[in-house]
């Protein structure tokens, strides 16, 4: 609502110098990592200063910087004060539209009179979790306060208040003369009592007494300014003259005083007429701003309204955050599982420590300790499937917890949003009752006591389902106990096969095998050696036994030295590499055990990253919600400020079209008045011929007389009396009808003088009405291309159906609340309207009844002349309107293109957080990928481990039958051939085997390098798919970058059609790889099958009755098996992997189309906001 304003007053501005230094933000919230601040000025939205990006520590942000800056403040010239100088600091994350934390205003007048560094903290405004920045604030130029020029400016004002333009009469004779002291006290006095008369009450009957009260007193004022004005006055000689003449009629008759009393009656009453109507105008002026405070009152309430409804949105606010927290919750729930595994891992280590401890202590049982660890480890490993399959099981069930607590989240998050749902509903019942009884105050407050027990009984029912929530989460927390007790449970019972205890125990065991072996073949060669010791010393002995006999003693007892030194030095020896192999092994397992530890510490780094950079997405996710929450109500601001400004610029034509009516009436009302005046005239011409009359039967009368003379001569004093009265008569008359004359003049001069000025009034209207009529054809410009803009914008923005849908029928609830109000209001101008009309028809009547003499014709044409002024200050007022509400219209169009702008902004930026979000799952993919290559490459080296572990068995059985033959050996030294050709069957068996061993693991590292060269294509082909996804969005900004103005919608088709190919091209190139990769994995089955039926054929054809080549095909059949199923499980991962990417696309693919139908819904719904009439 706009008032009447005034002409403004005249403004100076001056250059001040300021300094902002110490500026930190107290109680950042968390994900607002680097911040900057920005001073922007209200006046023209221009930023003049802006700091460096900091980053947050602990929750505080700190700048250093001291920024001096220029600042001009305008003075009010009339007042003689400075007027407010507003500035506004922005605490800003990116751009200052879409990543702002909060606000905060600030009014730098009040720190302009002193020098001295002010402290100011400032709570953020749209920031509600308790933000605050500290500045401090230095006027460097300061300005003293003008205390004198402030009172001499008050004295003006109570002098200029108390005159009073109304109080200048007019005199007789046309000029203008200031009234006496004593009417100015009358006036004054009278104008009092109209004031307090206004403001005591408006009824008929205080008006009808101070009409009579002003008469009575106007009355006397009018006297005593004609007789001041008569006396006071000697410059004009027409003055001097009349007051002669008066006082000598005074003296002579009695006719012509009641002539001039009459006269100053009308005028009298003229005064008095015109006075009252000024009077009524100024009551209906104080009526008009009565209404307008009743006006203002409405829109306090419905900013009391808003109010509410900003309170339950911070309400919402707050359940989402406590939502949040229960993720936060689960979160932590998580990463005590995880610890728990931690723990459990823990003594297992400890374990493993204890068993070497106690092997280096006991060094003689190694050897039955390996063999009783190998007989473990081969009932571990045929008890490792069934402990994977149920550690696979407990992570299915973890996971399918999981899922069941976020599908419990999700009703309650749809259970939170039916409640809201219901409470508006509820509050849209209470603003009905309310519209329909806010004539009653006492039922204002029931409805108040109302809505505060239906505020408890929500927050009783939110406390309840809360507490229902609780228990259900209790519940969870329970069941998640239970199957951590169950998994412990298991874990415990298959903590000596875990599977990490498993491959330390393998490889450590390989590492002996290899050492095992190595000692094997040296003391083959030491036995071989020894034994060509005992044929040359059987030698000898033949040759010397026939020459002496007498020296076998000596021989044997050498012999048996040898020997014993020999067997000294093989123990020696036995031990030295027991110790050696012992040392090594636990250096090599030690290694191992850290290179595993810190391995296991770098998954766990990256697995918390992760979870880091999860919960930072869904924190940027909720703020990307609210931000599109806000900038809704923004435009449902907007929409309601434009229905205001047209209801505004309505209300402006009614009061225009009032204008027009009155100045209509104010021309008739001139109209009647002049053909009054012509009759006065013509009566007066009447007289004036009978004067003439008179004076022609005097002069007849005279030459009468003349010829009577003789008889006559005794009347002849009395006759001469009688001419020169008639003399004077005649004289006087002649005066008044030269006097009449000029007035005449003077009258039809004014006529025409306001003729001409009612004809410019009236072009000025026509003027004003085509000005108005080019506005609202801008308007109509402006909102077509605002239809234009949130169709552009609608096409951009289809990913925002489903929250749109909810806000729409916030909308149209608000909507609905909004007609019921303007209905009300448009009932109460319609009262006012009548009333205003009444009061018109009074005011006409009260003119036409009172139009009688030509004194009141005069101050009438004051009264119109005050009237014209008024009009076209009226005028400057409505242009000054309009020209206010072109500028309004102007900055909610740039607002508009800004909200747009920033909106356009914010879907980019939701579209680089999808991307994110999808090159996060990528590598998260990949990192699974990783895993689970890691994950068959040890099942791999396990299997190759429980190979080894086989061939170190029968390496064993060799050495037991080995030293068994040197027992032999040595008990019977006369069987030496056979034992010879023994050994030499033996080795090569040995050499065969070692052979088919040989060949083997050529194989295995054949199917190694086709295994790298399939992972590696895979890698490839993911990699290429990645650039694929990473250069449509940079073609798809660059296209929108070239023709954002020009052809958006036809881009948005192309962009619409490419992704459609892109995608059909993408799913072709999955399917071809797909149909390769399996055709190279039949290949390589088809290649496996061969070489086991080649393996087989082998020992078909090497079946002899000998031990040891049974038992070389016995391995060899072992490894075959094992590498079979080994390659079998790499193959059942391989196409797992595939499945799982075909998944994905399928994946992104159901996104695509949902993304494309939410544009069209968008769509859809900005057409409807467009045109809501439709």
């Amino acid at each position: 609502m706009f008032r009447l304003h005034k002409t403004r007053p005249a403004k100076s501005r001056e250059k001040i110098d300021f300094k902002f230094s110490s500026f930190k933000a107290v109680q950042v919230p968390k994900g607002w990592d680097r911040l900057f601040m920005s001073i922007i000025s209200l006046e023209n939205g221009k930023t003049i200063a802006k700091t460096s990006k900091t980053a947050v520590r602990s929750g505080t942000c700190q700048w250093t910087e001291i920024l001096s800056e220029s600042v001009w403040v305008s003075r009010n010239e009339a007042s003689k004060e400075m007027e407010d100088c507003l500035f506004k600091l922005v605490v800003a994350m990116g751009s200052a539209r879409s990543g702002i934390l909060g606000e905060a205003t600030v009014n730098l007048t009040s720190y302009i009179t002193s020098t001295a560094i002010v402290p100011v903290s400032l709570p953020l405004k749209k920031c509600n979790l308790g933000t605050i920045l500290h500045v401090k604030i230095q006027c460097v130029t300061p300005r003293p306060k003008l205390i004198d020029d402030e009172a001499k400016q008050g004295n003006s004002h109570a002098e200029g208040n108390d005159t009073d333009p109304s109080h200048i009469s007019l005199n007789s004779d046309g000029p203008e003369s200031v009234e006496s002291p004593s009417s100015q006290d009358l006036v004054s006095a009278t104008h009092q009592e109209e004031v307090e008369s206004r403001v005591a009450s408006f009824s008929t009957a205080d008006s009808n007494h101070s009409y009579d009260s002003a008469e009575s007193t106007i009355g006397r004022e009018s006297f005593s300014a004609v007789s001041n004005c008569h006396l006071d006055d000697p410059c004009q000689s027409n003055h001097s003259i009349d007051s002669q003449i008066m006082s000598s009629e005074s003296a002579s008759s009695d006719n012509q005083q009641e002539f001039s009393a009459s006269s100053l009656k009308c005028m009298d009453s003229s005064k008095n007429l015109l006075e009252a109507a000024e009077k009524k105008i100024e009551e209906l002026h104080a009526e008009a701003k009565i209404w307008e405070r009743k006006a203002e009152k409405l829109a306090l309430d419905l900013d009391l309204l808003r109010k509410e409804y900003s309170d339950q949105s911070k309400k919402q606010f707050n359940l989402d955050m406590e939502l949040s927290a229960a993720n936060a919750e689960r979160d932590g729930l998580r990463k005590e599982v995880e610890n728990l595994k931690l723990l459990l891992e823990k003594p297992m280590m400890i374990s493993e420590d204890s068993t070497f401890q106690k092997e280096g202590v006991s060094e003689t049982n190694i050897q039955k300790e390996l063999e009783n660890e190998i007989k473990f480890q081969k009932e571990s490993n045929a008890n490792l499937a069934l402990q994977l399959q149920k550690s696979q099981d407990a992570n299915v069930e973890l996971i399918s917890v999981l899922q069941e607590l976020e599908e419990t989240i999700e009703k309650q998050r749809v259970e939170i949003s039916n409640e809201l749902e219901n409470s508006e509903l509820v509050k849209n019942l209470q603003t009905k009752v309310e519209l329909l009884e806010k004539a009653l105050k006492e039922k204002e407050d029931g409805m108040a006591v109302k809505n505060n027990d239906a505020l408890l009984v929500m927050e009783e029912e939110y406390n309840t389902k809360l507490a229902a929530k609780e228990k259900e989460i209790i519940g969870l927390k329970v069941k998640l106990a239970e199957s951590l007790k169950e998994r412990k449970f298991v874990q415990e019972e298959s903590r000596k096969g875990s599977d990490a205890h498993l491959i330390r125990e393998i490889e450590a065991l390989k590492v002996k095998l290899e050492e095992l072996e190595r000692d094997c073949n040296e003391l083959t060669d030491e036995n071989l050696d020894l034994l060509l010791k005992l044929k040359d010393s059987k030698n000898n002995f033949s040759a010397i036994a026939p020459t002496d006999h007498f020296s076998s003693d000596e021989l044997s007892a050498s012999t048996d030295s040898e020997m014993s030194e020999n067997k000294s030095q093989m123990v020696y020896l036995e031990e030295k590499l027991k110790g050696k192999i012992l040392r090594e092994i636990q250096g090599d397992y030690k290694s191992y055990i850290e290179e595993l530890e810190g391995q296991k510490m770098g998954l766990e780094v990256e697995v918390t990253e992760l979870g880091k950079e999860l919960a930072q997405k869904r924190t940027e996710m909720q703020r990307l919600k609210d931000a599109l929450l806000s900038k809704e109500d923004d435009n449902v601001e907007l929409r309601r400020n434009q229905s205001e400004l047209e209801a505004e610029v309505s209300n402006l034509q009614q009061e225009l079209e009032r204008i027009k009516d009155g100045l209509e009436i104010h021309l008739s009302e001139l109209e009647d008045e002049n053909k009054q005046l012509s009759l006065r005239l013509s009566s007066l011409e009447s007289q004036l011929q009978d004067l003439k009359d008179e004076r022609d039967s005097i002069q007849l009368q005279l030459e009468d007389s003349k010829s009577l003379v003789k008889s006559l001569i005794a009347q002849k004093t009395e006759m001469e009396k009688k001419l020169q009265d008639m003399h004077d008569q005649w004289l006087t008359s002649q005066d008044r009808c030269e006097y009449l004359s000029r007035e005449n003049t003077k009258l039809q001069a004014n006529a025409e003088t306001l003729i001409e000025e009612c004809k410019k009034s009236a072009e000025e209207l026509k003027e004003s009405d085509k000005s108005l009529s080019d506005c609202r054809k801008k308007i109509e410009v402006l909102e077509e291309n605002l239809t234009l803009m949130i169709e552009e914008f609608a096409s951009k923005e289809k990913n925002l159906t489903l929250e749109l849908k909810a806000v729409h029928d916030k909308n149209k609830k608000l909507e609905a609340k909004l007609k019921l109000e303007e209905s009300s209001k448009a009932n109460e101008v319609q009262n006012l309207q009548q009333e205003v009309e009444t009061l018109a028809k009074q005011i006409s009547t009260m003119h036409h009844e009172n139009e009688k003499t030509a004194y009141e014709s005069q101050r009438e044409i004051s009264g119109l002349h005050a009237e014209k002024s008024r009009l076209k200050s009226a005028l400057q007022e409505a242009e000054f309107k309009v020209h206010c509400m072109e500028s309004e219209f102007k900055k909610m169009q740039n607002e508009a293109k800004t909200e747009v702008e920033d909106l356009r902004d914010q879907c980019n930026a939701i579209k680089s957080d999808k991307e994110k979000l999808e090159a996060s799952l990528r590598l998260v993919s990949r990192e699974c990928d990783d895993l689970k290559a890691e994950k068959t490459s040890f099942v791999e080296q396990i299997s190759f481990l429980q190979k080894v572990v086989s061939e170190s068995e029968e390496y064993k059985q060799k050495n037991a039958d080995l030293e068994e033959k040197l027992v032999a050996m040595e008990s019977e030294l006369t069987v030496k051939e056979a034992l010879l050709m023994q050994d030499a069957g033996v080795k090569n068996e040995i050499n065969q085997v070692k052979r088919t061993n040989r060949q083997f693991q050529q194989q295995i590292k054949q199917l190694q390098v086709e295994k790298d060269e399939l992972l590696t294509k895979a890698q490839t082909l993911e990699e290429k798919l990645k650039l694929k996804m990473e250069e449509k969005p940079k073609q798809r900004q660059s296209n929108s970058h070239r023709n954002k103005h020009k052809t958006e919608d036809n881009n948005y088709d192309n962009h619409e059609a490419v992704a459609g190919v892109d995608a059909a091209s993408k799913i072709q190139f999955l399917e071809n790889e797909l149909a390769k990769a399996m055709e190279a994995n039949n290949k390589y089955k088809a290649r496996l099958n061969r070489q086991v039926g080649l393996a087989e054929g082998r020992r078909s054809q090497s079946n002899t009755p000998r031990k040891s080549s049974f038992e070389g095909e016995v391995v060899a059949k072992e490894k075959y098996e094992r590498t079979k199923s080994s390659l079998e499980a790499e193959l059942k991962d391989i196409r797992e992997r595939y499945l799982h990417m075909s998944l994905k696309y399928a994946e992104v693919e159901a996104q695509r189309e949902e993304l494309v139908m939410k544009l069209k819904g968008v769509k859809s719904i900005r057409r409807w906001f467009s045109n809501p009439t439709n």
